[in-house]
């Protein structure tokens, strides 16, 4: 971040993981790929005046934002301005690159507004960016926190890039960890309050397998984020931390996009009993030799990934879209993205896991082994 301290990579990870998912979300659903008519005109010269919204633009701008934040962290030595353009610049390259080919995909909209959005959210993230390089004392803050508590090292800067990665995308309310799990046969929660917010009987299985994916879930990124740890000693509060910042932006998201009939069956009983359970067994694992955690955090995330595939009336994640308080454009494009990440985390988890064992002295007690 800096010209001072070791070097680090975190911001080249986030930006590359922010920018894919970016370029996820604009080209969803990736078909069909279709050749505009040659008398359609390019998109940047569309007939005025533009339609817009401003809950488009909105959307659009925030969206950039955190893209250019991280842009203007990847310069170790450069002025604000350099930050700030460097940032705008990408996010303009970007935006301009998945416009142009939302034009050869009929269900996207290639739009002028959409650029000038972007482009804006790009150059704010910049700025701040280039700010917090030159708050010197956050700065400080932030790099020795992370180098106190993490691993060091490229290893330790992509591990923090997939816990973020983990995180950001658990803000959906209708995925698990923590995960709405509406019944199928349930009737729209429509109509008259006391009728729709009532509970049906509980279905044994479901729950069963709700909470046992939640208990993998839980136990897997819970080892996942101790292996990523420097210290044991502060295994408890980083738990504790990352489990309450999930919960609390996956109950804040829920607030904002559930109708609020929704909300008394929005957590059910085999998600809470799973919690429970993963707790209690991660409490365990934390007294595991390091390579028998390493194995078991593989082991726990594969198992949470297969389950509900082929457990295929798991309703988990996939709630009717009636039962959102959003537009429903956006909400695909949301769910797209998120699902999308978790079916592909594990993976990329399991791969820095293998990268973690490979580690010359890694897993003996001492500096060099990480403890």
């Amino acid at each position: 971040m800096s010209a001072q301290g070791p070097r680090t990579l975190l911001p080249h990870a986030l930006a590359l993981i922010y920018g894919a998912a970016i370029a996820f979300a604009s080209l969803q659903p990736f078909a069909p790929w279709i050749a505009p008519a040659a008398d359609v005109p390019f998109w940047l010269f569309a007939a005025w005046p533009l339609r817009w919204t401003r809950y488009d633009v909105a959307a659009n701008v925030i969206a950039y934002i955190p893209f250019g934040l991280f842009l203007a962290l990847v310069p170790r030595r450069a002025t604000r301005g350099v930050r700030a353009l460097l940032a705008m610049s990408v996010g303009v390259a970007l935006s301009f690159t998945m416009e142009t080919l939302q034009m050869y995909l009929p269900p996207r909209d290639a739009s002028l507004v959409d650029l000038v959005a972007n482009s804006m959210g790009a150059l704010v993230g910049g700025i701040a960016g280039a700010s917090l390089v030159r708050a010197q004392r956050l700065r400080h803050a932030l790099s020795g926190a992370r180098n106190r508590l993490f691993l060091p090292g490229t290893l330790g800067d992509v591990g923090l890039a997939l816990l973020t990665l983990w995180l950001v995308a658990h803000v959906n309310p209708g995925i698990p960890l923590f995960a709405v799990t509406f019944d199928p046969g349930q009737p729209p929660l429509t109509g008259n309050p006391p009728i729709a917010a009532a509970v049906l009987a509980p279905d044994v299985a479901l729950d069963f397998i709700a909470a046992t994916v939640t208990t993998f879930q839980l136990l897997g990124i819970g080892l996942f984020l101790i292996l990523l740890l420097r210290d044991r000693r502060d295994i408890g509060g980083a738990v504790l931390v990352l489990v309450g910042v999930a919960l609390l932006a996956k109950g804040v998201a829920a607030l904002l996009v559930l109708k609020p009939v929704v909300w008394p069956t929005w957590l059910k009983p085999g998600v809470t009993f799973g919690m429970a359970a993963g707790l209690v067994v991660l409490l365990g694992a934390v007294f595991l030799p390091r390579p028998a955690q390493v194995a078991a955090c593989a082991v726990a995330l594969l198992a949470s990934l297969l389950l509900p595939i082929l457990a295929v009336d798991l309703p988990s994640a996939r709630a009717p879209f009636t039962l959102f308080n959003w537009r429903y454009g956006h909400l695909l494009t949301f769910n797209g993205l998120t699902q999308s990440v978790l079916l592909v985390w594990p993976l990329a988890a399991a791969g820095w896991l293998f990268a973690l064992a490979g580690q010359p002295h890694w897993g003996k007690a001492g500096p060099e082994g990480g403890l």
